[in-house]
């Protein structure tokens, strides 16, 4: 592993900033799509959340790899407390973004619905199975609005950090010197 530095990578920048954006956007689409009467509609907001899920998980799959080669130490400024309660929260994090779109292709292929990204059909992991499809759909369910309330704790930290504190905690995950 490398030593840690100060600020974040501009390959780590650019995949926080992407990321936050496309799970963000699904997460709205997600909550939009829940008071979408069933037809032609729905079904195509359907597929592109769901080709969009897909490329979330892929990005995940950069990302975690991405994080462990470029360590970035706590801030000098920064308290043992927060630095674990930080680390709690992007571990949180970490693990819903892995959850969501897991969950989400296990709730449609245990629904009896393939999973395509841009029609490009994902292999298919569970055969149809109403038990599994309850399941998936409830993990999903729940875990979106938790990873909504992470991410509002996440930005409420980023601004307590840069409004109360003013310290360079914002400064290091953004690409303005």
């Amino acid at each position: 592993m490398a030593k840690a530095k100060k600020n974040y990578s501009p390959a780590s920048k650019m995949m926080h900033w992407l990321m936050a954006l496309v799970i963000i956007g699904l997460l709205v689409v997600g909550l939009v799509m829940e008071n979408m009467a069933m037809g032609p509609d729905k079904f195509e907001v359907m597929d592109w959340h769901k080709s969009f899920g897909v490329v979330a998980l892929l990005l995940l799959f950069l990302r975690i790899p991405l994080r462990l080669i470029n360590p970035v130490r706590p801030l000098p400024e920064h308290s043992k407390s927060d630095v674990i309660k930080a680390k709690v929260v992007k571990v949180l994090l970490y693990v819903l973004m892995f959850v969501m779109p897991v969950s989400g292709i296990l709730m449609s292929q245990a629904g009896g619905h393939s999973v395509e990204m841009f029609g490009w059909t994902i292999p298919t992991l569970i055969g149809e199975n109403e038990e599994w499809n309850q399941l998936a759909g409830a993990t999903h369910g729940i875990a979106s609005k938790v990873l909504i309330a992470a991410i509002v704790l996440h930005i409420a930290a980023a601004v307590f950090h840069k409004v109360v504190r003013k310290d360079d905690t914002l400064k290091r995950m953004s690409f303005r010197k």
